[in-house]
Formats: C-alpha cells, sequence, structure tokens
C-alpha cells in the first residue's frame, strides 16, 4: 500500500485534550502536518468522528484551538494499550495553525545551533 501523505509530518510531543460526547478525554500529539495530526489515546476513536481540540504547546499557556475528524484509527498498540489516529482539521485559524508551526521550527533547528 503506497503513501497517502500528501504534506511533510513534524514529529512533535504534546497534551491536549478533546470534547467528546459532553466530557474531556486526554490526548498525546505526536506529529503535526499542514492537513491534521497524529495522535495517542486511552479512548478508541470512531473513524468520521468530530472533535473540538485544545492543544498545548509546551511553554505557552494559550491552548491552540479547533475542530477535526477522526481521519483513520489503528489500535490498540500492544505494548502500551493505546490507540493510535489521525485527526484532519476542519477549522483551526491561521494564528493558532502559525504558533505551533513556530514552536515546531524552533525546537527543530535548536539541536542544529547546538552542533555550531
Amino acid at each position: 500500500m503506497g503513501e497517502k501523505r500528501r504534506f511533510m509530518r513534524f514529529n512533535v510531543f504534546m497534551d491536549a485534550i478533546c470534547r467528546r460526547n459532553g466530557a474531556l478525554k486526554k490526548l498525546k500529539v505526536n506529529n503535526f502536518s499542514r492537513e491534521g495530526i497524529g495522535i495517542l489515546s486511552r479512548e478508541e476513536f470512531n473513524e468520521g468522528e468530530d472533535l473540538e481540540i485544545e492543544m498545548m504547546i509546551p511553554g505557552d499557556n494559550i491552548p491552540v484551538l479547533f475542530e477535526g475528524e477522526i481521519a483513520w484509527t489503528n489500535g490498540p498498540t500492544s505494548d502500551n494499550g493505546q490507540h493510535k489516529g489521525g485527526i484532519k482539521f476542519k477549522k483551526i485559524s491561521n494564528g493558532d495553525r502559525g504558533r505551533v508551526l513556530e514552536y515546531i521550527y524552533q525546537n527543530w533547528i535548536a539541536p542544529a545551533k547546538a552542533e555550531i
């Protein structure tokens, strides 16, 4: 099966919560791209499910807010029981997307600076 991704994915680890059926559920974000995020969760999600997400950028106390849809799921993984999934952005502001990308960029170039 061929690769479906159209945009580069950046490995990033952030805490997030989603609102689901009136309850808040914890998520771990493990990557970010122009179209969405990869997640790890103890919860099982269904493809096509709509979610409201609050994602926290480390060192920033203002959450990134967006709406998304579960694009795919796998899980649970055998080693830790977590479910993997992907959320496609349905609604995210340019400002919030820019804040995440700025964080990623700063952390991506930080090791290169240390080597100089």
